[in-house]
């Protein structure tokens, strides 16, 4: 597929009714034609006027364009979906449900629904990828701190795992490639081998800080290049997970002034999907618009437990 970029006026241009969102939606789910559902025929009856809805002319079977999409069955149209996946593409930030109830016209609520929905297919999208050749890998800690207790390792905040690729560059220096992010209930070896075989390539090289629990990877298919940090700075061990933790702390505090919790994880979905694809944040509406359209019916309560 060809992402092309667009803008608030290319939007409105592009997209003034909610046919036009429909019809740009089926040419993006099928570039080759509607196919039917159950026969796989793409020769249909004219779109039944009530419904979001064509009839197969070989079956008679009933297809509709958002079946197993975030769109299916929902009452918001089509339009504001779109607009609200505009508004998140546009803001590095990250977009509030509170803001985006105001701008597309919704309810504070179905707003948070929404932005729930788009940063589950966010994670989808991830998954299927892996962190490949050199990693670097370390730990983080989210949340405030219990009164009196000290922060870091020890402390009864959520602990978040964060995984960076790198490459070399010209002129011997390196260059950050794509992210990881998970949220653990605690670091120990265990946790991190489980992380990085769903996270990490075998073979790959991992570099880390020298905890105790990271050798434990060596004994999984990994490379461990242990720095211990002894005296010196640890973003000087780990330059490239240490400036990708920096921009997360300023996406947490900045955007959703501290995270709870119950939803940690679905904000590091969020932050993950735009850095990697922070070369493209231009096309980012055909990449997320696409991600919404993977087969997924998954019921808004299974997303928010």
């Amino acid at each position: 597929m060809i992402y092309q970029p667009l803008n608030l006026l290319e939007f409105f241009a592009a997209f003034p009714t909610e046919e036009s969102c429909e019809y740009h939606l089926i040419r993006v789910r099928w570039p080759e034609g509607m196919a039917c559902s159950t026969c796989g025929g793409k020769d249909f009856y004219r779109r039944i006027r009530t419904r979001r809805v064509y009839q197969c002319r070989a079956c008679r079977h009933f297809t509709s364009p958002t079946a197993g999409t975030i769109f299916h069955k929902t009452r918001t149209s089509l339009r504001q979906w779109f607009l609200a996946l505009l508004l998140v593409a546009l803001d590095k930030r990250g977009c509030s449900a509170l803001f985006l109830s105001e701008q597309i016209g919704i309810d504070c609520d179905t707003a948070w629904a929404m932005l729930h929905r788009i940063r589950h297919a966010m994670a989808k999208r991830d998954a299927h990828y892996k962190l490949s050749g050199s990693v670097e890998m370390d730990e983080l800690f989210i949340g405030a701190p219990t009164k009196g207790k000290k922060r870091g390792r020890g402390t009864e905040r959520t602990p978040v795992l964060v995984a960076v690729s790198f490459i070399a560059g010209q002129r011997g220096g390196e260059h950050m490639g794509f992210s990881k992010l998970q949220a653990v209930e605690r670091i120990d070896a265990p946790t991190i081998v489980a992380f990085a075989q769903k996270n990490i390539e075998p073979g790959s090289r991992v570099r880390t800080d020298g905890l105790s629990v990271y050798p434990a990877l060596e004994r999984h298919g990994f490379l461990h290049d242990a720095n211990p940090v002894r005296r010196r700075k640890a973003h000087m061990i780990l330059p490239h997970v240490h400036t990708f933790i920096g921009n997360l702390r300023a996406f947490v505090l900045g955007t959703y002034h501290g995270l709870g919790e119950k939803y940690l994880q679905q904000y590091l979905d969020e932050f993950c999907y735009r850095f990697n694809r922070r070369r493209h944040h231009d096309e980012l509406f055909d990449r997320l618009l696409l991600a919404c359209l993977e087969k997924d019916e998954t019921p808004l309560s299974a997303l928010i437990r």
